[in-house]
């Protein structure tokens, strides 16, 4: 009698531990499932910061190139007009020359 009591007590004990290892798998597949939901996030986290570096880098850019051409603009009507006065200048002194010429 004494082999079954012990045969059952060795029987529960199996039991016990298989409960147990059944908690443990089950609570480590939560943790999996947690782990995964971080990922994600962290992942989607990371995708969105990248879109928004890349939006600023492009409205940087686009800023930058305005001024480079905004400055370019400028230079060149300002060389423009002064080779425009220049010009003129040049174009109003050749008709006194003729007209000192062809006029007595």
């Amino acid at each position: 009698m004494a082999g079954s009591g012990l045969i059952k007590s060795l029987a529960e004990r199996e039991q016990a531990l298989a409960k147990q290892l059944e908690e443990a798998r089950q609570a480590a597949e939560a943790r999996i499932r947690e782990a995964e939901v971080k990922a994600s996030q962290i992942q989607a986290d990371a995708e969105q910061a990248t879109r928004d570096m890349e939006m600023q880098f492009r409205a940087r850019t686009a800023e930058a190139v305005a001024k480079i051409e905004s400055e370019a603009k400028a230079r060149a009507e300002a060389e423009a007009r002064a080779i425009g006065e220049a010009a003129t200048a040049r174009v109003a002194g050749a008709v006194q020359a003729v007209l000192g010429e062809v006029l007595p």
